[in-house]
């Protein structure tokens, strides 16, 4: 039974007066018929356009902390544990280091082998990084001297008279040198797509390729079935950029030669107005630059170079070159790798004798280059030079600092490679972490704030374990409200131009309806539908972003996004959705990533309006349950499950609880709950929903017209409403029981007869505890129910109300 009304502050509900006085104002300049029935116009091309700019100039400091604070959602508990190498174990350090959620765009994750898969020569082909003034033309000349066979520039120069073949071919450039290059240029975007045509990759025949385009190359070059391998050596971002300034003043044989640089001051030259701020990650996520870059785009460039990159620093290049020998499968101990390394000075000097001491331990980290080198003043540090060029690299600046955590990190992942140990994958690291290692009790606390302040104040072990976990994990668990949640409308708000309703898909809660049901009236929802390769309205990250309708015998629309998935959240962000000018019309999103939708796609210019329905969380856990012994067509159909009673498969957690409070406040499934998170998602739902119950269909679907704006008069809006809203409380309605068995057909793999959990029962008692926290949150849910009923009792569908 659903408890009784009960009072609300105001700060828990809205006025209905507001709300509709907010709706009529929209009114007057949006016809509500424009698109779909009933429902609100898209927005103008320049209230678009003043969004993007408005969140363009948003602090990159807050703006980082808010990206960093969503992630922090784990598959697994994190504790300092026990290094276990002396019996062939991996460390949990290397065990944790792809633990959590992926954020990889579908192109790293399909076309890009991982850090912690073995190397196959056979399998896969590497590719290199080349950022400039950062080490790359010594390893090119380095891995020449060796007699790797490479793909860059050379293969394609005129001179050697490869430039028009139409096939792979492996030539020597130079007789006599004994080094050999392929016909393509892989350094640019034109050559990439060249020899994409010709099949540079399928050919095997590159030992390494380089490129100056990662994102491009990576997502051109490779697929699903011949994959990639990426390298790279980095630079902290002032040196290379102070090394570029010096080369291209002087450099009079180079095509980029800026002769007038020549006699300017460092602090003349940082004050221009310059097209290669934050180069790091503008080449990793495919930007061009003069294009804004954000925290987001630092976060998918983290994870790129976290999951994909094995990482090299130029200020340790001996131990760099290690381990890419290692990973290129290269014989370094072989006579002609020696002569090569001690030419480039990567063979460490013989211990020498000083006044009776040894300097064994003063060995050279930067390899030796003659031809590309130039020696240039330094700058430290808090000196006017350093802080300008800093500042003029935010992002550049905290990724770099983020890879120096990883080099460290990706030491012993690398030396596995020689043992004949696997690697844990990210599927196996909760059996790893439960497999006979000893946690210790003490929960890691990481540090607040950025990544400049990641390893200050914490024990070194610690602040190693920080650096493997995923971007944005250092941050702290709960304190997010004051983040993510100023994306959100409150519900006494009025809405505006620039906001797009949200619906929170809570999975077996009747979501699934309420899309059908708006469909149904012709509305247009972005979730994952669009991007069903089926209906053939998406091609990738390129994709222009459309609206269209997927069934013949329906009016609803989809937008060929995906915005189920983070991966998908993060791609729909990349592209511009909500905000791109002159992007299709949206009636609202439809997710059950609440929060990092809500950061990702929303910000405080332009908010969420939140509606959301809501199903007893016993209730929901049941029909999950009964569902995936079933279910043999989803992804998460479980076998064992099929022959399990119910009464048994509630005696321990299976896989998850507590889902709605973990999702509300960010924490994911190996983590504690506390009471203050319970009062935060309380907070959360009072303050920023429009609820509704699956128990209460009819009612909260009446409730979610007046929310969304939609003329229930239309005939055609009105008879969907019948179709698919249950007269459960009126036993004589002659259509009642007709539809819900339609409604039970017409979602046939979705919703079905199951037997209950009596209220009382073994399963009962044991599931409430299992799920305590959401169960203590659904008790607030019908009050909050209840307490909203007074500004919806007797009101009109807005339209109707805005019309009069």
């Amino acid at each position: 039974m659903m408890s009784s009304a009960s009072s609300t502050s105001s700060s828990d509900t809205f006025s209905l007066s507001s709300f509709t006085t907010g709706m009529s104002t929209i009114s007057e300049h949006e016809p509500y018929r424009s698109h779909g029935r009933g429902s609100r116009s898209s927005r103008s091309s320049s209230s678009s356009q003043s969004q993007a700019a408005a969140r363009n100039g948003k602090g990159l400091f807050s703006a980082i902390i808010l990206a960093l604070c969503i992630f922090n959602i784990f598959e697994v508990d994190i504790h300092i544990g026990q290094k276990e190498s002396s019996n062939g174990r991996r460390s949990l350090l290397s065990t944790l280091y792809l633990a959590g959620p992926s954020t990889l765009l579908p192109w790293a994750q399909h076309h890009l082998v991982g850090v912690m898969d073995r190397p196959d020569p056979k399998a896969e082909t590497a590719l290199f990084w080349h950022i400039p003034k950062s080490g790359g033309t010594t390893a090119k000349r380095l891995y020449q001297c060796m007699g790797q066979t490479l793909a860059h520039r050379v293969g394609a120069d005129p001179r050697y008279g490869h430039d028009h073949d139409a096939e792979i071919v492996v030539f020597e450039p130079h007789g006599g040198k004994d080094w050999k290059v392929v016909n393509v240029d892989t350094t640019i975007k034109p050559g990439i797509l060249r020899a994409k045509q010709m099949g540079l990759v399928q050919s095997h025949t590159s030992d390494l390729i380089f490129t100056m385009e990662p994102q491009f190359a990576g997502q051109e070059l490779y697929d699903e079935d011949n994959k990639g391998r990426f390298l790279a050596l980095f630079r902290h971002p002032v040196d290379r950029a102070l090394s570029m300034f010096f080369y291209l003043g002087t450099a009079t044989w180079e095509r980029t030669y800026r002769p007038e640089w020549a006699n300017m001051t460092v602090l003349e030259w940082a004050n221009l107005d310059h097209a290669e701020e934050d180069y790091m990650v503008h080449k990793l996520t495919g930007k061009k630059f003069g294009d804004k870059v954000d925290e987001t785009d630092l976060i998918i460039a983290k994870e790129l170079v976290r999951q994909r990159f094995v990482v090299g620093l130029m200020g340790k290049m001996n131990e760099s070159i290690r381990r890419f020998n290692i990973v290129l499968g290269v014989d370094a101990e072989s006579e002609r790798s020696q002569q090569c390394m001690e030419e480039f000075g990567l063979v460490d000097a013989p211990p020498v004798e000083q006044n009776g001491e040894s300097t064994s331990d003063e060995v050279k980290t930067h390899a030796t280059d003659k031809k590309n080198s130039n020696k240039h003043p330094k700058f430290e540090e808090g000196s006017p030079e350093y802080d300008i060029i800093a500042g003029r690299n935010p992002l550049d600046m905290l990724l770099y600092k983020y890879i120096e955590s990883l080099f460290e990190s990706q030491q012993e992942i690398i030396d596995s490679y020689l043992q004949n140990e696997q690697p844990q994958s990210v599927e196996g690291t909760n059996h790893v972490l439960n497999d006979g290692m000893e946690l210790q009790n003490e929960q890691l606390q990481l540090a607040e704030g950025t990544d400049d302040g990641l390893n200050d104040g914490m024990e070194p072990e610690k602040a190693k374990l920080a650096a493997l976990l995923p971007p944005g994990s250092e941050s702290g668990t709960v304190s997010i409200s004051s983040d993510y949640t100023n994306h959100l409308l409150n519900i006494n708000d009025p809405p505006s131009e620039s906001d797009t309703a949200l619906f929170w898909h809570v999975p077996k809660s009747g979501g699934t309806n309420i899309q059908r049901l708006y469909w149904c009236m012709g509305s247009t929802i972005a979730n994952e539908v669009g991007v069903n390769p089926k209906f053939g309205k998406y091609e990738g990250p390129q994709s222009e972003l459309v609206a269209f309708s997927p069934w013949d015998d329906n009016p609803g629309k989809v937008v060929n996004v995906d915005v189920a998935t983070h991966s998908g959240i993060l791609e729909a962000k990349q592209r511009g959705f909500l905000v791109k000018e002159g992007q299709p019309h949206v009636d609202f999103v439809s997710t059950s990533e609440f929060n990092f939708a809500s950061a990702m796609l929303f910000s405080p210019d332009h908010k969420a309006r939140v509606f959301g329905l809501f199903r007893h969380p016993i209730e929901r856990a049941v029909s999950k349950f009964f569902y995936l012994q079933k279910a043999t067509w989803e992804p998460t159909y479980n076998q064992r499950w099929a022959s399990m009673s119910l009464e048994k498969w509630a005696l321990q957690r299976r896989g998850e609880d507590n889902w709605m409070v973990r999702h509300l406040v960010s924490k994911g499934m190996g983590e504690d709950l506390t009471n203050a998170d319970l009062e935060l998602a309380k907070d959360i739902v009072s303050t920023k929903f429009v609820v509704g119950l699956q128990s209460q269909f009819e009612e909260s679907v009446r409730r979610f017209n007046i929310f969304l704006g939609l003329d229930v008069s239309d005939p055609v809006n009105s008879e969907c409403i019948n179709k698919f809203t249950s007269h459960e409380d009126d036993a004589d309605h002659s259509d009642a029981h007709n539809n819900e068995k339609e409604i039970v057909t017409k979602n046939e793999f979705n919703s079905y007869e199951h037997p209950h959990a009596e209220r009382g029962s073994p399963a009962w008692v044991s599931l409430a505890k299992i799920h305590m926290y959401d169960v203590l949150l659904y008790r607030h849910v019908l009050s909050v129910f209840n307490g909203q009923g007074a500004m919806f009792r007797n009101a009109e569908p807005v339209a109707q109300v805005a019309s009069e």
